[in-house]
């Protein structure tokens, strides 16, 4: 079960280098939480959008399609009844919903969305030694480089794990979908026991071949291969922070797009 985000493909934004990557994705961040209306917003879910098109990693996106729209209803839904305003659309006792609110909220789902599909992008292009090898060469100590490193490895590895031993136990004669939600939860026991065990086991082997490699945090590790910015990844590198810094100015005076 291969359980990767990245997605081998010829295209431009997997040819960037995974430095240029990372700061275009914290400057999508830094957008994001710059804007709060929902047509600013509106345009960097196309633009993110359009970008993941391009990549041709729409598949990854598709996969995750039910939390995204979890995400956006839940926001839409909820942030209504806590945000004030002064145009009210509806009142009933003490509740009272505001077109401020309702905008409000419809910008923090498509914030979300955003920002989800921005990280997925990411690492739906960069291959996870290039992620961590540009994280380093930012100045990220490489403990933490290699802790990066282990989780996106190694959340894959269990989760497949999982899938694995929720066949080999349906193939004994484990229901999980009949039952009211109390019986599926008290259901899914016996599958925590063999999870744990084949997590633990991992995690030796995992530290007995760390050791035999003689692996070191403290030790300074060199890339087998460097890659180098080209005037492609000065141009995004570029583009990024116009954007971010005009962003910034116009929050700053006030100006709304």
């Amino acid at each position: 079960m291969n359980l990767s985000l990245y997605l081998d493909r010829n295209t431009w934004i997997h040819q960037l280098d995974a430095r240029t990557k990372v700061l275009a994705v914290l400057g999508l961040f830094l957008l994001s939480l710059l804007y709060d209306d929902p047509p600013s917003l509106g345009v960097l879910f196309i633009v993110v959008t359009l970008g993941s098109a391009n990549a041709h990693v729409l598949e990854n996106i598709k996969k995750i399609w039910p939390i995204l729209l979890l995400l956006f209803l839940y926001s839409a839904l909820l942030w209504p009844f806590f945000v004030e305003g002064q145009a009210i659309l509806l009142q009933w006792s003490s509740i009272v919903i505001t077109s401020e609110g309702v905008l409000f909220g419809l910008a923090m789902g498509i914030r979300l969305n955003v920002m989800v599909i921005s990280g997925l992008l990411l690492l739906s292009t960069t291959r996870l030694e290039d992620f961590t090898s540009g994280l380093q060469r930012f100045g990220v100590p490489s403990s933490m480089g290699f802790a990066f490193s282990l989780a996106f490895r190694w959340v894959p590895t269990l989760l497949g794990s999982s899938g694995v031993i929720v066949q080999a136990q349906r193939s004994r004669g484990l229901d999980l979908s009949k039952g009211t939600l109390v019986e599926k939860i008290r259901a899914y026991a016996p599958l925590v026991v063999p999870l744990i065990g084949h997590t633990l086991r991992q995690t030796n082997f995992l530290a007995m071949a760390l050791e035999s490699k003689g692996f070191s945090p403290e030790r300074r590790r060199h890339a087998y291969h460097q890659s180098r910015m080209g005037l492609r990844d000065y141009g995004v590198v570029l583009i990024t922070m116009l954007c971010v810094m005009v962003s910034c100015w116009l929050r700053i005076k006030g100006i709304r797009l």
